[in-house]
Parts: structure tokens; sequence; C-alpha cells
């Protein structure tokens, strides 16, 4: 991985921002759902706040939450499975489907697909980001960018990928990475150490503390 990436780092107010954008969206286009369907984890947000802004204006809308899970077989070949999509809740309905981000947008075409299979008489789908390399475009979303988005939901998840994706880099370089593009603020990484003290990950500790170590001799 060549350090050369822009990121986001939205705050969840941010985020719930955006989530009413795309209520706005949703509730312009005349579009009522009688499902919605949030992929987790990143959907579980966006489900939310969409159940909140509809409850507030006294429109119930019952909800459920599906996984989608990749598995990569003996030939290298990748399926995907959707689970906990229950076809009595959604069959002869209208189903809004929700994510966080159309990124390649396979989660989502799947979903859609596995929807319409299971009885939807109709599906649209939601995401507060669509990435433009994606091959699925939402029928609503709230904002496009090509940008790294580091959502606070997989904060160090996403920490820890960018980490392992650049072991091979000095470790002064990834902290820059890290706090000045990434945005990523010293008290956080001090948690990700935390944790991987915990979860005794060694390799990343090590790599962890000479990034701190070199930062604190600055």
């Amino acid at each position: 991985m060549v350090i050369d990436l822009h990121y986001i780092k939205p705050s969840y107010e941010e985020l719930r921002n955006l989530a009413f954008s795309l209520y706005i969206k949703i509730r312009g286009s005349g579009y009522l759902p009688d499902v919605n369907v949030g992929i987790g984890r990143g959907g579980l947000f966006v489900l939310r706040s969409l159940q909140d802004f509809f409850i507030a204006g006294n429109v119930k809308i019952p909800y459920l939450v599906i996984a989608v899970e990749r598995y990569t077989g003996v030939n290298r070949t990748t399926s995907i499975k959707v689970k906990y999509l229950n076809s009595r809740v959604i069959k002869g309905k209208k189903v809004l489907l929700i994510d966080d981000v159309a990124d390649q947008g396979i989660s989502l075409k799947v979903s859609r697909e596995e929807c319409i299979k299971k009885g939807a008489i109709e599906v649209k789908t939601a995401t507060l980001h669509l990435k433009p390399s994606s091959q699925f475009i939402p029928d609503f979303y709230a904002m496009v960018t090509d940008a790294w988005i580091i959502y606070p939901w997989e904060l160090y998840e996403t920490i820890r990928q960018i980490i392992e994706a650049n072991l091979d880099k000095d470790p002064e370089e990834v902290y820059w990475e890290l706090t000045s593009k990434a945005n990523v603020l010293p008290d956080e990484l001090e948690r990700f150490r935390r944790i991987l003290d915990l979860e005794k990950r060694k390799e990343l500790l090590s790599f962890l503390d000479a990034m701190l170590r070199k930062e604190k001799t600055q």
C-alpha cells in the first residue's frame, strides 16, 4: 500500500446531519417503505437515525437488521451470503435497504437481489456515502466521495488496517499519515495501544510503540 490517500473522519453529529439529508431525499421522492432493512454493521447507525426521523413525524416503520458475510473457498473464489433476512417480514412489502457506504456496492447489490427473491415487491437502496468507483448506485445517497472514510463506529479497526498495510514503512511516516492526514488523535492511538496490549497483538504493539517513541522524541 502506497501512502498517498485522502481521508475523511466524520463525527457522529456530521453523520446524523448526512442521515437527515438522506431522509429528506427519500421523503422528497415520495417513497415510503413498509420495512426498513439495515445492513450490519455500518448500516446500523444510518438505520437508527432514519427510524428516528420517521418516528418524529409519527411514521412508524418496522425494521430488521441483516448481515452480509463473505466466504473464500478452497479455489480462492469468494461467495457472499445474506443472513437474518426474514421473508415473513418483507414478503409483499416495499423495502428500504440501508447501509453506510456504497464502496464497491456488492453488499447492496446482493442484499437487494435477496430481498426480491424473498418476496419484496419493491426495493430501494440508501447510503450516506457513494464512492465513484462503486459498481452499484443506490437510489438515494447523501454524499459522493473517493476518500477513505473513517467512521466513528470502526475507528480502531481502521487504525489497525492502516498500520498493518504499512508495516514495511518507517514508523514516523505512518504516525504522520495517521495523525496529520487521517486526523487520528493521540489519545485514540493510546486507546488502540491498550487494545493491542489486552489482545496480545505483539507485532502491531511493537510497531505502534516505535511510532509513539519517535513522536515523543520530536
